[in-house]
């Protein structure tokens, strides 16, 4: 099923942003309340600072006097002047009962000031006080007031006879529409300020969330691409993508080894040309095709050589289904192929086996009559030399079959393997001992390539010591006089040592390589076909392999592959050293 890659907004949990938001709200809510009770609390001061200070000048001025004793005339005439500035609402003055004495509105001289205050205590309180109110026609007024007990004032006229006694009470009324403007401003401004570090605030935990989310998602990209990398890297088949334009974007080791190409010289560049038609066929087949093609498929090599490769070629396409590349997977099944065919030829010659071993015992039993009665017919025509020539003609040819019907009873009785640690330098030198009068006789040199060291295989040495003078007789009977026997001792690995014997002969046809284990199967004239088959299911019965190489005219090369014993002790194999 496809996976579906969601915006990063779905993968946060609703949890985190109501969480978010619980912290955020109350913090800026109280921000905001404590910034305009701060704004209002100052505008307070301000304005109970100024009443004070006007509070003052008055005093200094009714002190000072305009040079005679105040009267009503003169004290209403300050009152409207000072009335008239522009922050001053009204000016009253007022006598401990609450009788308005003065007003900057001379209409209301002589009212009852309604204040809803406590005049004594006013009066007997030497600081000033202030309140802030609604009037009666909703004006918002804050309002200043004081006693002033040192002041008289000579009324005269007919309402009231005399001087006024202190202490008197001064009210000032100061406006405050100004002072609101700039407190709704004030305000309006600190709410917005609070709408702005609210968003500020959800931009900053948006931006540590995306930030973590970021820095986990690069996390685990990196993870990720670590991780395909080494896989790309190690893994041990060939992978090749290319581009919609059929170019190398990614080559890993195993298939530059396969395709003897290097990454860094083909990368961004077509890789079409460097392929054969086969190739370009398969990749451009693909387009048409199903999404996925496997299929076997020959590569050449720049030696010469062709390997056989199991191929998959697929397209790649997006998520939404746009074309992006090909992807090729493949491996060399060369080994498999020939690791096939050794099956098929290990089942044939087992069954050629019990089939030989069947035949073989039928005649074995006539053949020992027909020798009873050629040696019978010898001795009874001895004076006759031309009876006694053909029956003893008839005793050879009897005695060659019942060599090769021995040959076939070997190849198809079961191995009974009689092993042990063999030092195989030693046995090479054997084997070969054995075979130098032959060698010496057609002119043949032996060369050996053997190790100082020793080396040990875990082996039934009768066995091997077979195999190698089968592959001697064979290489001398391939050579004219003068050829070259060569034979090599290596260790390839710890586990396995490797025997290559090798001749200067006429080599063996290409088209006769794959029968050679056959039985019966020989290009020699007087040969049984049985030597090689025989080399064949010894070293396979040693858990071992055997290779052969060979050029017409050029010679043949057999390599014996021998398991080492893998638990040998040390003790032993040093007490064999010495």
């Amino acid at each position: 099923m496809k996976k579906t890659l969601h915006p990063f907004w779905f993968n946060v949990s609703p949890w985190v942003i109501l969480g978010t938001l619980a912290i955020l709200i109350p913090i800026l809510t109280i921000m905001t309340i404590r910034g305009v009770q701060r704004q209002q609390a100052s505008i307070t001061e301000l304005l109970r600072e100024k009443g004070f200070a006007m509070i003052r000048s008055f005093e200094a001025a009714i002190r000072t006097g305009p040079g005679q004793p105040w009267n009503a005339f003169l004290l209403q005439k300050f009152l409207m002047e000072t009335s008239r500035h522009a922050d001053i609402d009204y000016v009253v003055i007022t006598d401990r009962s609450g009788t308005i004495i003065a007003d900057s509105d001379p209409t209301v001289i002589g009212d009852q000031y309604d204040m809803n205050l406590s005049l004594e205590k006013i009066a007997a309180d030497l600081d000033p006080g202030w309140r802030q109110f609604v009037r009666s026609d909703g004006a918002d007024t804050f309002e200043v007031y004081k006693s002033l007990p040192t002041v008289k004032i000579d009324l005269g006229g007919d309402a009231i006879i005399g001087q006024i006694q202190p202490p008197l009470i001064l009210f000032i009324g100061l406006d405050t529409g100004p002072l609101s403007l700039t407190k709704t401003a004030d305000m309006r401004h600190t709410i917005w300020m609070g709408i702005i570090f609210f968003l500020i605030g959800c931009s900053g935990i948006i931006s540590l969330i995306l930030a973590q989310a970021y820095r986990s998602s690069e996390s685990s990209l990196s993870r990720m691409t670590i991780l395909s990398d080494t896989i790309i890297d190690k893994m041990p088949i060939g992978l090749v993508l290319l581009d919609a334009r059929k170019k190398l974007t990614t080559m890993n080791p195993a298939g530059e080894a396969l395709l003897g190409l290097q990454m860094k010289e083909m990368l961004g560049k077509p890789l079409m040309d460097r392929l054969p038609p086969s190739w370009q066929e398969l990749i451009t087949g693909s387009d048409h095709a199903a999404p996925a093609q496997e299929t076997e498929i020959e590569y050449p090599l720049g030696s010469g050589k062709t390997i056989s490769l199991d191929m998959v070629v697929t397209r790649l396409s997006e998520e939404k289904g746009a074309f992006i590349g090909y992807l090729l997977l493949f491996r060399d099944m060369t080994e498999m192929i020939l690791l096939r065919k050794e099956m098929a030829q290990t089942q044939r010659l087992a069954s050629l086996g019990s089939l030989a071993a069947g035949i073989a015992h039928e005649i074995r039993n006539p053949l020992s009559s027909i020798k009873g009665f050629a040696t019978y017919f010898r001795e009874k025509y001895k004076d006759t030399p031309e009876d006694g020539e053909i029956a003893e003609v008839l005793i050879g040819e009897v005695e060659r079959l019942n060599r090769v019907i021995g040959q076939l009873l070997d190849f198809a009785r079961p191995l009974t393997m009689k092993r042990r640690d063999t030092e195989l330098r030693g046995l090479i030198g054997h084997s070969l001992r054995m075979v130098e009068p032959q060698a010496a006789e057609k002119g043949i040199h032996i060369e050996r390539n053997l190790p100082e060291e020793k080396l040990f295989a875990w082996i039934d040495d009768d066995k091997i010591s077979q195999v190698l003078l089968n592959l001697y007789l064979n290489a001398f009977d391939a050579m004219e006089p003068g050829g070259l026997l060569t034979v090599s001792l290596s260790q390839p690995t710890d586990t396995m040592r490797e025997i290559t014997v090798s001749d200067t002969g006429r080599g063996i046809h290409r088209q006769d390589l794959p029968h050679v284990y056959d039985p019966y199967f020989t290009t020699k004239s007087s040969g049984t076909g049985l030597g090689l088959a025989i080399v064949h299911r010894i070293v396979e019965a040693h858990n071992g392999h055997v290779h052969i190489r060979s050029e017409e005219e050029e010679g043949t090369s057999v390599t014996i592959l021998l398991p080492a014993e893998e638990a040998f002790q040390t003790s032993k194999r040093k007490g064999k050293d010495s």
